[in-house]
């Protein structure tokens, strides 16, 4: 199984890392850490490869002096990158949020879900709450995964 992970987060990323190769045998990774990163990959990405997917990215990686700051949406400019370069890779999202500000509101992870369901038809299967305290969120990363293993 072939996966791209789009994570600026070191720990969320090996934690990620971890549950899919305990989980699955014969496991690739590709990594991209920020929104312009994960374009590269994308430009060339094989269509069998699983894209697990941070919402709040920087523009760029992160180096000693700079990348920018998170984009609370970083996750939705790689979506609609996926769209422009017309692929058609199932895309996990996993984020540590339980709702996410937009405008002067709170929006919870199900009105979420029901947006990228609607808005990336085609490319979104699943959104995910990692939470470091709760193994619930690996339970659900397998599920989805094998559910599209299964396709």
């Amino acid at each position: 199984m072939n996966f791209l992970i789009v994570e600026d987060d070191e720990y969320k990323k090996n934690k990620i890392v971890d549950c899919v190769t305990e989980a699955f045998d014969k496991t690739e990774f590709k990594h991209a850490k920020s929104v312009n990163s994960a374009v590269v990959f994308l430009e060339d990405l094989e269509p069998n490869f699983i894209v697990l997917l941070d919402m709040s990215l920087p523009t760029y990686d992160l180096d000693a002096s700079s990348g920018g700051r998170p984009q609370g949406f970083g996750g939705i400019e790689i979506l609609r990158n996926m769209e422009f370069f017309d692929l058609s890779n199932k895309v996990i999202v996993i984020t540590q949020y339980e709702s996410i500000p937009i405008g002067n509101k709170e929006v919870d992870l199900e009105q979420i879900r029901d947006d990228l369901k609607t808005e990336f038809e085609g490319l979104f299967h699943e959104l995910i709450h990692f939470n470091v305290v709760s193994d619930a969120w690996k339970k659900s990363l397998i599920d989805s995964i094998t559910e599209l293993s299964d396709d």
